[in-house]
C-alpha cells in the first residue's frame, strides 16, 4: 500500500545521497507499481498545495514531490526545471518533447512517449513540453530537486511566439489553457 507521507519522507532522506534522482528513481518506480494507491493518496491527502493540475505534497528549496494529473489534449508550453526531475506515469501517457535554446532558438531534438509504469528522470538543462494525447485524464507523481515553483532561473517560451521568458506559474498555466483549448 503506497503511503504518501512515508513516500516524502523517503525522497527527503535520498537528498542526502550522491545522486537523489536515482535513488528516487527507485521509489517513483515504486510508488507507480499500485496506480490505484497512488492516486488514492493524492486525492485524499490533507495540507497539499494545488496549482492547476499539480498537487504537491511537499514544495520547498530542496525538493517538490507532486501529482500531476492531466485532462485530454492538454498541452504544455517548452519550458525548463533548472534541477533534476523524475517522472512517473501510473495513469495514462505523457508525451514529452524535449528542445534545446541556442543561439536565441528554440530547436526540437526528440521525443518520448510515456506510458503507464514508465518512469523519466530529467537532467538539471533540459528543456522540454508536454501533453496528454489520450481522451481520459492521464497521471503522473513528478519529482523536482527543488522548489518547481519559486526556481530561479527558470523560463518557459511563448507558445505564440517561441520568445524566452521567466517562468511565471500563473502565466504557464494561461498558456496551458490556451494551447489546450485550440486543441
Amino acid at each position: 500500500m503506497f503511503d504518501l507521507k512515508q513516500f516524502v519522507g523517503e525522497c527527503q532522506s535520498a537528498l542526502n545521497d550522491p545522486n537523489p534522482a536515482q535513488r528516487i528513481e527507485a521509489l517513483v518506480r515504486g510508488a507507480i507499481s499500485d496506480p490505484d494507491a497512488a492516486r488514492n493518496a493524492f486525492a485524499e491527502a490533507v495540507n497539499v498545495e494545488r496549482q492547476g493540475p499539480i498537487t504537491f505534497a511537499l514544495r520547498d528549496a530542496n525538493l517538490s514531490v507532486a501529482d500531476v494529473t492531466t485532462p485530454p489534449g492538454l498541452r504544455s508550453p517548452a519550458h525548463n526545471h533548472k534541477m533534476w526531475a523524475v517522472i512517473g506515469v501510473y495513469d495514462g501517457q505523457e508525451h514529452n518533447r524535449f528542445f534545446r535554446y541556442e543561439d536565441g532558438e528554440l530547436i526540437e531534438k526528440g521525443e518520448r512517449l510515456l506510458k503507464e509504469g514508465d518512469v523519466a528522470v530529467l537532467g538539471p538543462e533540459v528543456v522540454h513540453a508536454i501533453a496528454n494525447p489520450l481522451p481520459e485524464i492521464s497521471s503522473a507523481i513528478h519529482i523536482y530537486g527543488g522548489d518547481l515553483v519559486e526556481r530561479p532561473g527558470r523560463n518557459m517560451w511563448n507558445p505564440h511566439t517561441n520568445e524566452r521568458e521567466d517562468y511565471d506559474i500563473t502565466r504557464l498555466i494561461t498558456y496551458v489553457n490556451e494551447m489546450s483549448a485550440s486543441q
